[in-house]
Order: structure tokens, then sequence, then C-alpha cells
């Protein structure tokens, strides 16, 4: 390696020119780079996030500001123009919202406060939607009835509140970090300071210590050279003329070359000249400024350079090169799972609950629809409410996917024939001008998915590409056997090495930009027109590929297309026979012992049981369905919810059960089960779920399917 001239001889030329006091000026100015710089940097960049929080709380305040005042309009006049900032401060919310949880990111009291603000505001939303939907079906008094009961009232004061409370931390942390900033540049000046009277004083002995450091510098060369090299980062320095007079081993291993030879008049080296440039183009406003220079680079592959660039004495540079590819991919690794954690929380809080409304819903209009048989216009109008009642429950079920909330009821499958079953619909999705080609590979493996999301993730991904071909093209479906080794795991932290079996589907449409494809799975984010995506398509498969112990990759360039990879952990297992179907019953004779703390749930859910034919008997709650099942009344099947208040829960409400009766069946249900019988998003063996909301059919068809199953013997029976 080449190495810098003699230390002897720098020192005896710095000496005829005066260099020691510049020199020991130079080493307080590295004293100020190294510490008292990256302080105040810091505190900068905190006093940005304190701005940028209370930014976004007085952003999220005004749009519920404007909600209030569209709908308040509206009602006054009846007229729809006046709904417009309501419309659009609903539009904006969940972005806002979301800036608002990023700003807070790292300070869990805050995070908790934005946690109570999106419940206040969702009650909010829902309160201005309602008096809406009531003065256009049933008029002003109507939607009035609605205001006089004070709900909006108490959730705008609740918002309020909210706000004042993240506003007030914020600008409490904001006062702070400037004066932590005003501290740190109290300690420049200091230090400052400090060091001219230091190196006024060095003047004076430094003739004395000069004979020494002399006899020093040679040994000193040398160890100082065998640190640098020893360092992480690479480091280089350059003289006045750009010219390479020390560097270490990492500084050329980054650039990727034995011989830098960075000279602004010399050819770079073959993989050094995009970071070289760099390097130059940092190099002119650093020396023009007299500061320290810090920028990142981004070169090919996704590799990440971090490039500090501080002015040393005479017209030189100390340039610092640090890789952070790695560092890099684990941020956006943990921002995505926070991200993804906070999502969860949210749901999970209110899928419960809006599930127990749309089963009541869902069920109220099955019983509905049957009653007014014949009566065209009413039908038509109930079928209008199931389709919306359907919206919500995808909407739900797709944020407990991107979540990965779901319960999941995987088995051992092909997904050969599982896509077999669902091209059909697949082609009927896309349309005519889109064709559809399928390849597989020979000797495909076997995975454990559930076979039903997995179809549902296709048919996203399928929708997605057909909407990237306005203009018609070809939609290809691949699967084959991969492996995944250690090379790219490294690129990945998410993945771990091993066989996977490999799903692609890929698309001949517009492609994405580098910007549009970094933010492709962020929940909300889409780029179709308002009003024709919800931004959860990718989100909900990206969830579910992820709660299956799989990998997503997507490959895309604007024009090109774009390919979706989706990769599922192989099993050794034997295919599981497929799940059977159960008929709909059109009437049953058993008793259903039915527990469910929510009255209305409870009554509509007995009403579709007895419309179904069942005996049916209600308990409130576990610790009453335990008192009725003790005494002894001939029970068929257990139909308990699983999360409920009180001492016994679902899932010790089935075990106490089976503990009187082994072979009882027992169907569980739950607008959201959390960890009582799902765990690492997978249902426990044995159990059997019907999830919320469901209709007359899906709870006939499951019913039968578990009445009509053997009896389990005693010992089994307890052990599931």
């Amino acid at each position: 390696m080449t190495r810098r001239p003699s230390a002897r001889s720098e020192i005896i030329l710095a000496l005829l020119f005066g260099a020691v006091p510049l020199a020991f000026i130079a080493g307080v100015v590295l004293f100020q780079m190294a510490k008292n710089v990256p302080d105040a940097r810091k505190a900068r960049a905190d006093t940005v996030a304190a701005f940028a929080t209370v930014r976004a709380v007085g952003a999220v305040d005004e749009a519920i500001q404007d909600a209030e005042r569209g709908q308040r309009g509206y009602l006054l006049t009846a007229r729809d123009d006046y709904l417009q900032p309501y419309l659009a401060a609903k539009q904006r919310l969940p972005q806002l919202m979301i800036g608002l949880q990023g700003a807070v990111a790292g300070d869990n009291a805050q995070q908790q406060r934005v946690l109570r603000l999106q419940s206040h505001v969702t009650t909010k939303l829902d309160e201005l939607a309602a008096t809406i939907a009531a003065m256009r079906q049933h008029g002003f008094e109507a939607a009035k009835s609605i205001v006089e009961t004070d709900l909006g009232q108490q959730s705008m004061n609740e918002i309020t509140g909210d706000l004042a409370a993240i506003g007030e931390v914020a600008n409490a942390q904001l006062t702070g970090r400037l004066d932590t900033a005003a501290d740190a540049e109290g300690r420049v000046t200091a230090t400052f300071i400090f060091g001219s009277s230091v190196a006024a004083l060095g003047l004076l002995v430094g003739a004395l210590l000069l004979a020494r450091a002399v006899q020093r510098a040679t040994t000193s060369e040398a160890t100082l050279l065998a640190t640098l090299d020893s360092v992480r980062e690479g480091v280089a320095a350059f003289d006045h003329r750009g010219r390479l007079r020390v560097w270490n081993v990492r500084f050329t291993a980054i650039l990727g070359s034995t011989d830098p030879g960075l000279r602004a008049d010399a050819p770079l080296p073959p993989g050094a000249a995009a970071l070289g440039e760099r390097l130059r183009d940092l190099t002119a406003p650093s020396r023009a400024a007299a500061q320290p220079g810090l920028s990142e680079f981004a070169g090919e592959e996704g590799r990440r350079v971090e490039i500090f660039h501080s002015p040393a004495g005479e017209g030189g540079q100390v340039v610092t090169l640090l890789d952070v590819t790695d560092r890099r991919k684990t941020e956006e690794i943990l921002a995505q799972a926070q991200k993804l954690e906070a999502l969860g929380r949210m749901t999970g809080g209110v899928a419960h609950d809006f599930n127990n409304l749309l089963t009541v819903i869902i069920g109220g209009l099955g019983l509905l629809r049957g009653s007014i048989a014949g009566d065209t216009a009413a039908r038509q109008r109930v079928d209008m409410m199931s389709s919306a009642a359907e919206r919500a429950t995808r909407l739900i079920r797709q944020l407990l996917a991107f979540a990965r909330r779901q319960p999941l009821q995987p088995d051992v499958v092909n997904l050969g024939p599982a896509i077999q079953e669902a091209l059909p619909l697949i082609r009927r999705a896309v349309g005519e001008n889109v064709t559809v080609e399928w390849v597989t590979g020979a000797g495909l493996w076997n995975t454990t998915v559930d076979a039903t999301e997995f179809q549902a993730a296709v048919l996203n991904l399928a929708i997605n590409g057909r909407d990237a071909m306005p203009a018609g093209g070809k939609l290809t479906i691949e699967l084959g056997n991969a492996a995944l080794d250690d090379a790219y795991a490294a690129q990945h932290a998410e993945v771990q090495p091993g066989q996977y079996v490999m799903f692609a589907i890929t698309d001949t449409g517009t492609g994405m930009d580098a910007a549009t494809l970094a933010q492709a799975l962020d929940p909300f984010f889409t780029t179709k027109p308002p009003g024709e995506g919800t931004g959860l398509g990718l989100p909900q498969v990206y969830g579910f590929v992820k709660q299956s112990g799989g990998h997503l990759k997507i490959y895309s360039e604007p024009g090109e297309g774009t390919t979706v990879k989706l990769y599922l952990p192989r099993s050794l297992a034997q295919k599981t026979a497929a799940r059977p179907v159960a008929a709909i019953a059109a009437a049953g004779h058993e008793t259903v012992l039915l527990v469910d703390d929510d009255e209305i749930v409870r009554d509509t859910v007995a009403l579709m049981l007895e419309d179904l034919g069942y005996a049916v008997i209600e308990a409130h709650g576990g610790a009453e369905a335990l008192e009725i099942l003790r005494r002894g009344d001939q029970i068929d099947l257990l139909f308990t919810d699983v999360v409920m208040p009180g001492p016994v829960s679902g899932r010790q409400l089935a075990d106490e059960a089976r503990t009187l009766d082994p072979g009882l069946r027992v169907l569980f249900t739950s607008g959201y089960t959390e960890n009582a019988i799902v765990h690492h998003g997978r249902l426990d063996p044995g159990l059997e779920l019907l999830s919320k909301p469901y209709g007359r059919e899906q709870l006939a068809a499951k019913l039968r399917r578990v009445l009509d199953a053997p009896r389990k013997p005693p010992d089994s029976a307890a052990e599931s």
C-alpha cells in the first residue's frame, strides 16, 4: 500500500513554515468535529422532530375542524357542496395520523396519546358520518337528534384535550432541545477559546517537545497506520492539491480499488468513479464554507456509503467513509415493524366491537331477506345494505391481514392445484383484455399455508396487475421451487436461508419508479385516483406472507411492468386432505348452548339458529354457561365467543366444558381473537373458529361441519 512521505521530513518542514500552532489548532478543530458538532447536530435534529410534532398536531386539529365545518354547513343548507371540507378532511386524516405517529416515534407516552387521539377521531368521524347519513335519509330533525346526544361534542372535547396534551409535551421538548442546542453552541465557543489558549502555550513549549517528537515520529507513524487499518471506517487525508496522502485498508475496500488515485486531473479507477465524483462534489462547498460536510452515497444494488468530509489545515481535507448499507436496511425493517405494530394495536382495538356490530347487521339483513321474498324493491334495498356490510368486512380483514392479526388455518398444500382452482376467478376478475398464462415447475414442493387466504392474495395481485394495464396486456403466473441462500439472506435481514415454494406474478403494465416502489407496501398508499383504491391490497398480501413465515419481493421499472414474488417455506409433510365442505343445512334439530356477552349479538345469532331449526339455550357469560352445563342439560354443541369479560373466558369455558363432557363439540367465534386461541397468527390445532362477522349461510355450513364430524374419544377431546 502507498504511504505518505517520512514523518521526520514533514515535521521539519512544518517547523520551517511555523506549522506547529496551525497543527495544534487543526487538532482542536478535529476535536470539535468529533464531540461538539455531533452534539449540536443531534440537538438540531431533535428540535426539527419536535417542530414536526407541533406541525402535525396543528394539521390534525385543522382537518378535524374542517370536517366539522363541512358537516355543519351541510346540515344547515342541505347542499352537497358544503360537504367538501368534510370530505377533504376525511380523506387526508389517515395520512395526517400516520404522520403524527411517525413524528412521535420513539416516545412511548406520546404514542399512547396518539392512539387515544386516533380512537377519539374515529368516534368523531363516525358521529359526523351518522348525522350526514341521517340528514340524507330522514331529514334535518333526524340529524339534529344525533347532534343533541352530545356524543360529537364529547369526542371533540376529547380530541382537543389529546391534541393539547401532545402539543404541550412537544412544546416542552422543543424548549428543552433549544436549550440543549444553545449549550452545544456555547461548548463550541468555549472549546475554541480554550484551544486558542493552549495553542499559544504550545508555541512556548513546542521547541522543547519537538526534539523528542522527532525521535518518536517514525515509531508513531507505523502505529498510527496500523490503527487506521484496524478501524471499521474508511479514512483518508488529502493535501491542498487534492493528492491522496494517507489512507487505510477499509477506505480502498469501500472504493473497490487497491489504488484509488482520486486526484482531480487523474482518471478514476473502475468501480470508484461514482463515489469519487461524490467526493469531489462535496469538497468544493465544504472548502468554501470552511465547514465539515456529511452526505450519503447511494450506489448500485442498494449499497449505501456515508461520507464525512472535514477541511484540514492548509487546504487539505480528511474524508471518512462508512458503509451503512446493513444499518439502513435494518432501520427500514424496524420502521416497517413499528408501523405494523402501531396499526396492529389500533386495528385490534376496534376489530372486536366492529365485527360484533357487523355480525348483527349481516345476520339481521339475512333474516330480513327471508321475510320479504316477494317484495322486489325491499329486497334490492336489503341487497344494497348487505353489499355495504360486506365491503366493511373486507376492509377490517384487510387491516387485520396487514397487521398480521388475522387467524390463519394453515394446511400442508401443493400450490399447483390451488392456483388451478383460482384461475377461472382470476380470468373473470382481470377481464378479456388481459391474457392470463401460468407456468409451473416439475416436482413442486408442498408448503404450509392457509389456502383460502393464499388464493385471496393471488386475486389481489392479479387485480393490481390488471389496473396497471388499462389498455390490456399479459399476466404471467409462475410456480416453482427456490432456495434462498446465505448471500440473499444477508441482503434481506428478515429472510431465513432455506428452501421455499416460489409464486411469481408478472404484468406488462406501466411499472413503478424507485420512489413509488419504496412506498408500495405502506398502508393506505395508492397511486389510484381517489375512491378507486384503499391502499391496502399489497400491504394485505405482505402481512399474509410474513404471517405465514415467508418473504415478499417486488421488481419493477417504469414502462417495463412489475413482478411480485412470494416465497413460502417448504414443508416436508404430506399434503393435508381437503377440508370437508358442509352443505348449507335447511334445518337442524340439535341443541346449541350460545354464549356471548353482547346482548344484541346474542339475540341476533339466536334468531338465526332458531330459523335454521336448532334449539337454543342462551348464556350471557362463561360463568352462567358453566352453571347450565353442570345442570346436566342435553347440549350438542357449545357455541361461544372467545373474548368475554368476567372470570371465565371463552377458552376457559371450553376447557371446563370438555372436563364435564369430554366429547362435547365446541365452536368458537370472535371478531378479534388476540392470543386466546390463536398463537403466532395460527389457530391452535384441534379448534374450530367462525370469525365474525358471518351470515346465516356461513353459520349453517360451519355448524353442520362441526356437528357432523366424528365425535372425538374422551382422551383426544381433552387434549385438544
